[in-house]
């Protein structure tokens, strides 16, 4: 008789999410948790705030929008949503305390844990200051920054949302050592581009009720921002390229990069002398095969609610 090696377990992961600050996160939630079986274990949804974006309230407005979508994926009573930081860190050393922090720091001590970090890096970055006897069991992959220095000077007028939010844990998270794997918006992410109408229709043909509402609030976000920020109706689905980096890898190019330096207003120094640590970065993707994985996330949930 022939035997095959041991079937490696899913890797356990936690969403860490700014959701309803745009929808990208709301898409990457629905495709973690309907990620091929065996592939992640989905240990729960944290909320962080994006306070530059909605205001003090953000974080409660996002975890009401996290769980509505957990629910549409069927997930409510095995996945926990759990609010996290609801403000910037006040300084490179204090952590922002939270269920959430309580959260992730309990998952941690537990063994090997994957963060998909797609807002602000509050939480992640109080889990490295709170606990960091946890370090060498983390991997954080986080949706923002530059990865060049061409990148930077082009977009910087207009920032970098996820950074600006909370520019002390942005630099916690490049200074302090963990395993990371950084996700640039360019570029990368900024290729899984859709054409709002034509994808919502695409969505609405797969019959299920999360696809349905993911089609609802990418035209409803596109509208209201059609002629300010795109006037051809497109939007980029940014965050599906944090969870697609883990569960299909291949669909991503990854290099080792030096991060740059950063002062407290966010400025970046690219200049040799003044980079920091080595990083796994995204330097390019393949948006089609990214969204195709997402379409088949899509139809692993429920065709009804409550299924």
């Amino acid at each position: 008789m022939g035997g095959g090696g041991e079937i490696p377990a899913p890797l356990r992961v936690v969403l860490d999410c700014d959701t309803a600050n745009e929808v990208d996160d709301q898409f990457a939630i629905a495709h973690a948790l309907g990620s091929p079986e065996g592939t992640l274990d989905v240990r729960g949804v944290v909320s962080v705030h994006n306070t530059t974006a909605h205001g003090p309230l953000s974080r409660d407005l996002y975890q009401e929008e996290a769980e509505r979508v957990v629910g549409l994926c069927g997930r409510s009573r095995d996945v926990p949503c759990v609010p996290g930081a609801p403000h910037p860190l006040e300084d490179r050393r204090t952590p922002v305390e939270s269920e959430g922090l309580e959260f992730l720091v309990e998952e941690a001590r537990r063994g090997p844990l994957t963060i998909f970090a797609t807002g602000p890096a509050t939480d992640v970055a109080s889990l490295l200051l709170a606990a960091p006897e946890v370090r060498e069991n983390l991997r954080i992959v986080w949706l923002g920054g530059f990865g060049d220095r061409e990148s930077y000077e082009r977009h910087k007028m207009g920032g970098e949302l996820n950074g600006r939010a909370d520019i002390a844990a942005w630099r916690v998270l490049f200074e302090e050592p963990v395993g990371m794997l950084q996700v640039p918006g360019w570029s990368g992410p900024h290729g899984i581009l859709v054409e709002a109408s034509s994808y919502a229709e695409e969505l609405r043909a797969l019959g299920r009720p999360v696809a349905d509402y993911l089609a609802q609030i990418l035209v409803e976000w596109v509208s209201s921002y059609i002629g300010e920020i795109d006037p051809r109706g497109e939007k980029i689905v940014w965050d599906v390229s944090c969870v697609a980096a883990v569960a299909d890898p291949g669909a991503l190019r990854v290099e080792e990069l030096a991060v740059p330096a950063l002062d407290a207003a966010g400025a970046h120094d690219f200049s040799e002398g003044s980079r920091g640590r080595t990083v796994e970065a995204v330097t390019g993707l393949d948006p089609q095969r990214i969204l195709a994985s997402v379409r088949d996330a899509l139809l692993r949930h429920p065709a009804s609610p409550g299924a």
